[in-house]
């Protein structure tokens, strides 16, 4: 397995954590999990392109690297923002403002959209990779 796929396989994980957390009512979790699952693969992108990986849980600074890589990653500030907040909040005691279920279900999808697009990028005819995972649909 090349580095990329184990960065994708532990998002996976985190992503799959997420669907199983929304079913339990366990939303400041989703929202963590979601926020990893965007930090990997985006991280994943910058293994695969042969790019230094910054220690960062920033979502908008990855989105930057992989925007020098390939523009098309703009599109994916939107999502990048909603989600940045979640690798810390909700995870101390301190942090009372606890998600609900509209929020929990705006990570998914903004991770889910972060995460097929990636896979998308990979998957293209010219880096003669793939299928490598099947993306959410």
């Amino acid at each position: 397995m090349q580095e990329h796929e184990e960065w994708f396989k532990i998002a996976n994980e985190d992503f799959l954590l997420s669907k199983l957390a929304i079913k339990n009512e366990l939303y400041s979790s989703v929202a963590y999990h979601c926020q990893q699952t965007a930090e990997k693969y985006l991280k994943g992108y910058l293994v695969f392109k042969d790019h230094k990986i910054i220690k960062t849980h920033d979502l908008t600074k990855l989105i930057v690297l992989c925007s020098y890589l390939d523009n098309d990653f703009s599109k994916l500030y939107v999502p990048a923002e909603n989600l940045n907040p979640f690798s810390t909040k909700f995870r101390y005691p301190s942090e009372f403002d606890i998600p609900d279920l509209n929020t929990a279900k705006l990570a998914i999808s903004h991770a889910k959209k972060i995460m097929n697009f990636v896979l998308k990028k990979i998957d293209a005819p010219e880096t003669g990779q793939t299928n490598i995972f099947i993306g959410e649909k």
